[in-house]
């Protein structure tokens, strides 16, 4: 009897708050993934959730199951990378997770790079929120993560990639820019790091600002919280017309000529169709900073594949730098 066999799908069901989502996830049909889940605790003798709230939720002897599971995919990484190590770099497997944004733009490169040296090392990417991004660092389902966790975590280890400034966008042919011309930046400077050189001074004053058509992320996302702080420190009210949950959608929108959104650098230098659009205004504000990391557990062996993976992704700097 193995109760740790399917722990990947436990931890899965834990993370998406329910049967019906970790299915979709798992791509397993939910009666067959119920039946799994109650083999397990038939074996166990235990329930693993309590199945009376919404979202489900770990009984007690669910929570210990999980950290027990942790601690099992410690063992099992560490054992495979010690394997790795001594064969080398001609096999071994990364499994590297991050938002829709970094995935998309940044890793392509990286991985081609990557792949290109060691061919026989498979990369797994996987596409998930900040929260779903640390619970998958602890149970082990990946060894690597790139994000902006705005709190430090005890658990993690952090291997600094580059920052990331977020800057107002305004449509191109909105007037409010004649008036700003000053403090304004093109696409073109953006992708030149011209943004992050004090040779032009920061936008102090949002006044013109006020009762302007705002494009933002929903409220509880990183950028959204920022936006918030920013707005708040500058005694601006903002009232956001369309809301999303994706910082591309709320980018695309606005350069359509829907509205003023704030957008990182790292989507504009990515996106010269929309960032052609429009004019971008950096404010002076701690908020509008947010360095990116590559986040993995601490006290756990990094495998050579995984410590090149980051090296060359150091090497290829695809953030912007300080602010000099």
């Amino acid at each position: 009897m193995d109760i740790f066999r399917k722990k990947d799908i436990i931890a899965a069901i834990h993370r998406e708050g329910g049967f019906s989502k970790a299915a979709k996830v798992l791509r397993i049909a939910q009666p067959s993934l119920s039946v799994m889940v109650s083999g397990i605790e038939s074996d166990i003798g235990a329930r693993l959730f309590d199945r009376s709230t919404n979202p489900i939720r770990l009984t007690q002897i669910g929570e210990k199951y999980l950290e027990c599971c942790e601690s099992i995919s410690i063992i099992e990484d560490d054992f495979m990378d010690y394997v790795n190590e001594i064969n080398g770099l001609e096999t071994g497997e990364i499994a590297l997770g991050g938002n829709t944004l970094y995935i998309s733009n940044i890793i392509p490169k990286i991985l081609s790079e990557f792949s290109e040296k060691h061919p026989g090392v498979h990369v797994s990417l996987f596409d998930h929120d900040s929260p779903s991004l640390i619970e998958m660092l602890y149970s082990g389902e990946i060894d690597i993560a790139i994000d902006n966790l705005p709190e430090d975590n005890s658990k993690l280890d952090k291997h600094y990639l580059g920052t990331e400034y977020l800057l107002i966008a305004v449509p191109v042919d909105y007037s409010i820019n004649d008036r700003l011309s000053d403090y304004s930046y093109t696409y073109f400077d953006i992708t030149r790091g011209i943004h992050v050189d004090v040779s032009k001074p920061y936008l102090t004053n949002l006044s013109l600002f006020r009762n302007q058509p705002f494009i933002l992320l929903q409220e509880g996302f990183d950028t959204r919280k920022r936006c918030d702080a920013i707005f708040d420190d500058y005694k601006l009210d903002v009232k956001s017309k369309y809301e999303f949950n994706q910082l591309s959608s709320a980018f695309g929108m606005a350069a359509s000529g829907l509205g003023i959104t704030v957008v990182s650098d790292t989507l504009i230098k990515y996106s010269p169709d929309w960032g052609s659009k429009m004019r971008y205004y950096a404010v002076r504000s701690p908020e509008s900073i947010r360095d990116v990391f590559y986040y993995t557990r601490k006290h756990r062996m990094m495998s050579r594949a995984l410590k090149e993976f980051i090296e060359i992704s150091q090497l290829q700097q695809p953030l912007t730098l300080q602010r000099k």
